[in-house]
């Protein structure tokens, strides 16, 4: 229980008003009432460890006149009530405190307790902030326990199984890659399934895919997020149901991840730096045949290339390990140095950051430089100013990305996709090495798949000598001024902006895979990306009476995007010592291929906020999106929303529970859009090209004049419970979403000089029940234990395509959209086992190899043409065979801290979604012109009945895609484990604290391939996860 001791002296009522008038921006926003006449005066500090707290708020309760404590912990509150008043004394990482002052005092030494749930005092919602209880939207605060042991150089890559409904999926292991992020299921076809970011107040809204240049199929991306350094993150929201996220409108429909960073607080300056060290190996390794294997595969049943005998073969042994030979140890280096401070006029923090990762496959790896400055300044008694700017500068090395060197080897070359794939497809008899140690380049074999002629690729070379660079210079920032009109009364401005100069970087020379039929090939795209946003807003907050309470806001915004690029490319070179920095040394140079395009977006917005008896609250919202992207007819669009919340622990027959602390029930309803497409979509537009020497121009879009937004409609109903003076605090959220006006590319006749026209067709529904819980099940001076689990369940489903029943998608048809499925649903023939040795064949349907023998695959016959049976299997017997859609996501996280011992672990996981392994499909097709899966040596003989793999033969019946590489990706990791010792240091005021972290240490999943967690659901050969070791300190003073 915490112990209050009260002093304090009333001045004059004619005393004079002090002329600087306190505020505390950032997370809480705590206006300061003008006027005074009494004064409080008191000391704030840590319950524990006596320290003082700076920037702890204290407010008077029922009204919006408050302060911060100082770098002392000190504060003054000048009241104009006479006494006695109940100020509420809050901050972050602390339990709320509410004390009654009846008499005169000299001073109040206030002492907080320790608390982890108090982030579920103040959050922070869109446009403003709100206190957890009067809250009506489902909003969710990423544990601070999960930002402070994050180590993690990316934003996104921190988020899995932080939050109730939020699907955070890493597409491949490659250092700085962008991860994909659903909040509540995916909504869209065609437009962007992203949410949106604010960051610091800036609207920040680009996917991987804008950071690409036009370097065609050999560019890469780069994560946009990933020139912020997230160790800079003071706390993270995810707004998810439609009354948090109408406020954003068009931009709302994915849901929203507000970002805020640490800022300066009052007192000495203090000084913070963390560093780790990390090393990387492969989670996991694809079992492929070694040289004898291989051998023996091509004598027994090919045609013997290589001419091998049963001696040659027992003395190949393993060969060589080609997809060892292009894996190595990554290794991490990480520096971040902060430094804070301010005084009751400034406030500041400047840190910087240099992360360099080297990937796990050679040449690949992630590097960023970064610096950030935020600032808060009080300008005049009513006037503040502060600013938010960060500086990045990333580069990415990729994987070469390649293509086929002779298109007619294989039937089965879009399987190659870049070195990592060539390298598990090199024959294990070809060396990687000549006798010299120089690579090797021939090809003993005339394996056709791998040369042109006698000339063979080698997927080391590739990756040691080709160049695969992104690099983002970025700049980030806003603006802002606060202006306090009258009292309750604020006017904001901001003025922001977001600048990224991207450059790609590409050259592969003539002896690699993309080079070899180019004679060398080289490109450079550069792209500028530039965004300016203004949000000026006018805010009025009124404490009606002791019970009721009113927050009005109202505004305008505006955001300009301007994107500009460039990229030249040339091939046949004669002198590659310079690689992409002499272009012009290629003979043949494609010509330069430039664009522009600009959108806009102009808004009105409107919110209510009313608390009612402390018991009722409702949230009314409203916003108007005037976009570019549609034809003028089309540009507005309205999003309204309301949400009401009960707080039934306020009613009396719920009152002075010692149990039950809080019971909240909320529901909300509304509309939010999309729109998030193409800049010029509505357009006919025209590509230019070069034809005999000559310009030429090609219908590039048909356009469409009525395109309009898609609207997605939402309903949530959730319930929040506190028990047990809230170290127990239980969510729980029912929501219905059905996006309408899809935005869908339909097939148009050819005629018309395009393939397809975008439209809006179709309905997509997502519902789903959440659940989350936070217990503090130990907290006492020595041993602190707090845990997270979460766990969603969501179904998606198209429930209309209007007059087009279903579209194929995919390289090979491997997904569908059709009504009644949910979106990336994969398409093919249902298996159904190897025909056995003695079975009746005359009872099982045929193939287009005939009747099927002993030995052959078999494939349920669905359907027919008339939709019955047929006895055959073709096209029509291929039905849905699962979707990348989980039906069940889920985290876990425990932090325990034991006097100077801190252990932290997060788990996470998903349960239902499917992946289309295209890989081991591959790797499982028997052939003598790659290397293949050690599963084949399981195959059917009629000595060994296998069910699983057919006889050995060099062809296939079908070009399908079937249900045994359509694999169960469910899936539970271990994303984070991290031990720490603190040290304090008596005689000095310096704490350090060493620390030993995991990163995805174990993974518990039947998927066959590298990671069950691919993004897209198409595995085709995706960069490996890496378990990732580090050591590391902080050091702070």
């Amino acid at each position: 229980m915490t112990k209050v001791i009260f002093f304090f002296r009333v001045k004059s009522p004619f005393a004079s008003v002090n002329k600087h008038i306190y505020v505390f921006l950032g997370l809480l926003f705590c206006s300061i009432t003008l006027y005074s006449q009494t004064s409080l005066t008191g000391y704030i500090f840590d319950e524990k460890t006596k320290e003082p707290i700076i920037g702890a708020v204290v407010a008077e309760k029922f009204t919006t006149n408050g302060v911060t404590s100082d770098g002392e912990g000190a504060f003054i509150l000048r009241s104009p009530d006479k006494l006695p008043v109940t100020l509420v004394v809050s901050f972050l990482g602390y339990k709320s405190q509410e004390i009654n002052i009846s008499e005169e005092k000299e001073s109040i030494k206030i002492a907080l307790i320790e608390d982890v749930n108090s982030l579920n005092e103040v959050v922070i919602v869109g446009y403003g902030t709100q206190r957890r209880q009067e809250l009506t939207g489902a909003v969710s605060t990423v544990p601070k326990l999960l930002l402070e042991n994050n180590v993690s150089p990316t934003i996104d890559g921190m988020l899995a199984g932080s939050v109730a409904g939020l699907n955070v999926k890493q597409g491949s292991g490659q250092p700085g890659e962008a991860a994909s992020i659903r909040i509540r299921g995916g909504n869209s076809i065609n437009a962007n399934n992203d949410p949106l970011y604010v960051i610091d107040g800036f609207i920040f809204y680009r996917d991987a895919s804008s950071t690409k240049t036009g370097l065609g199929s050999i560019e890469s991306s780069i994560n946009p997020l990933a020139s912020i350094n997230p160790s800079d993150i003071e706390s993270i929201e995810v707004l998810k149901d439609v009354s948090a996220t109408a406020i954003y409108g068009s931009r709302g429909a994915n849901g929203v991840i507000i970002i805020t960073t640490k800022k300066g607080k009052r007192g000495e300056t203090s000084v913070n730096y963390r560093h780790f060290t990390g090393w990387s190996k492969p989670a996991k390794k694809l079992d492929l045949m070694n040289a004898g294997q291989w051998a023996r595969i091509q004598k027994d049943y090919f045609n013997n290339k290589g001419n091998f005998t049963d001696e040659e073969i027992s003395k190949l042994g393993k060969g060589y390990d080609w997809q060892d030979a292009v894996l190595r140890t990554g290794t991490t280096q990480n520096h971040e140095l902060s430094i804070s401070g301010g005084d009751d006029k400034t406030r500041y923090l400047i840190s910087g950051n240099y992360i360099n990762q080297d990937g796990i496959i050679i040449n690949s790896g992630f590097k960023r430089y970064n610096a950030r400055v935020n600032l808060d300044r009080n300008l005049y008694k009513n006037l503040t100013a502060s600013v938010f700017v960060t500086f990045g500068k990333s580069t990415q090395n990729s994987l070469t990305t390649t293509e086929p060197v002779n298109y007619n080897s294989s039937p089965f070359s879009a399987g190659i996709t870049n070195s990592l794939t060539y390298a598990l497809f090199m024959p294990p008899v070809v060396p990687i090495y000549n006798s010299d140690g120089s690579y090797n380049y021939k090809n003993p074999y005339e394996y056709a798949y791998f040369a042109i002629g006698s000339k063979a690729v080698n997927p080391v070379s590739d990756l040691e000598n080709s160049v695969a660079e992104t690099i983002n210079n970025s700049l980030l920032g806003n603006f802002l001024l606060r202006y306090t009109i009258l009292e309750g009364l604020v006017a904001k401005v901001s003025l922001g902006t977001d600048v990224s100069n991207i450059t790609q970087n590409f050259f592969a020379p003539s002896y690699t895979a993309i080079g070899l039929a180019e004679q060398g090939i080289g490109g450079i795209g550069t792209k500028r990306y530039e965004t300016f946003q203004t949000e000026n807003t006018l805010g009025y907050t009124k404490q009606l009476n002791d019970a009721n309470y009113i927050d009005l806001l109202g505004g305008y915004t505006y955001q300009k995007s301007d994107i500009n690029y460039v990229t030249s490319i040339a091939t046949h070179f004669t002198n590659e010592s310079l690689k992409h920095n002499n272009l012009a040394d290629g003979s043949v140079a494609y010509p330069p291929v430039s664009g522009t395009s600009t959108a806009s977006l102009h808004s009105v917005i409107g919110r209510v906020n009313y608390t009612l008896e402390q018991r009722y609250n409702l949230t009314a919202t409203i916003r108007a999106d005037n976009s570019s992207r549609f034809a003028k007819e089309h540009r507005w669009g309205y999003f309204p929303s309301i949400g009401l919340s009960w707080n039934l622990e306020q009613e009396n027959f719920l009152k002075n529970q010692s149990t039950l602390n809080n019971l909240k029930l909320r529901m909300s309803a509304g509309t939010v859009g999309n729109q998030e497409i193409g800049d010029y979509e509505y357009a006919q537009s025209y590509k230019a090209n070069h034809y005999n020497g000559g310009a030429a121009y090609k219908k590039d879009n048909l356009g469409n004049s009525n395109l309009k937004w898609e609207t997605t409609t939402q309903y949530n109903i959730g319930a929040d419970a506190g028990f047990f003076k809230n170290r127990l605090n239980l969510v729980a959220d029912i929501y219905y979403k059905k996006t309408s006006d899809l935005l869908l590319n339909v097939p148009v006749d050819a005629s018309q000089g395009v393939i397809e026209q975008l439209e809006n067709i179709g309905n997509v529904t997502n519902k789903g029940i959440e659940f989350a819980v936070n217990a503090t099940l130990i907290d006492n001076k020595n041993l602190t234990w707090v845990v997270n689990a979460n766990i969603a369940h969501n179904v998606n489903e198209i429930t209309d395509m209007g007059s087009t029943k279903r579209l194929l998608q995919g390289n090979n048809s491997e997904q569908i959209l059709q009504v009644g499925e949910s979106l990336g649903s994969f398409y093919g023939l249902i298996f159904d086992g190897i025909v056995q040795t003695g079975e009746d064949v005359s009872k099982l349907p045929t193939t287009t190899n005939g009747v099927p023998k002993a030995g052959d695959l078999k494939f349920v016959d669905v359907s027919g043409p008339n939709g019955i049976p047929d006895g055959k299997i073709d096209q029509y017997d291929r039905t849905v065979l699962g979707s990348i859609q989980p039906t069940l996501i889920y985290g876990f996280s425990s932090s325990l801290t034991y006097r100077n011992f801190d252990f932290f672990i997060l788990l996470q996981g998903s349960k239902g979604n499917k992946v289309y392994n295209s890989l081991r499909r591959t790797l499982e097709h028997p052939t003598d012109s790659y290397n293949m899966s050690t599963a084949l040596l399981d195959s059917w003989t009629s000595s060994n009945p296998s069910n699983r793999l057919p006889y050995i033969t060099g062809t296939r019946p079908y070009s399908y895609i079937d249900s045994r590489y359509v694999e169960d990706a469910s899936y539970l990791k271990i994303n984070n484990l991290t031990v720490g010792y603190s040290i304090k240091f008596k005689k000095y005021p310096v704490k350090l604290r060493l620390f030993a972290a995991a990163q995805n240490l174990v993974t518990i999943s039947d998927y066959k391939g590298y990671d069950p967690e691919i993004s897209s659901g198409l595995d085709i050969g995706a960069y490996p996860t890496a378990r990732t070791f580090m050591a590391g300190m902080e050091l702070s003073f």
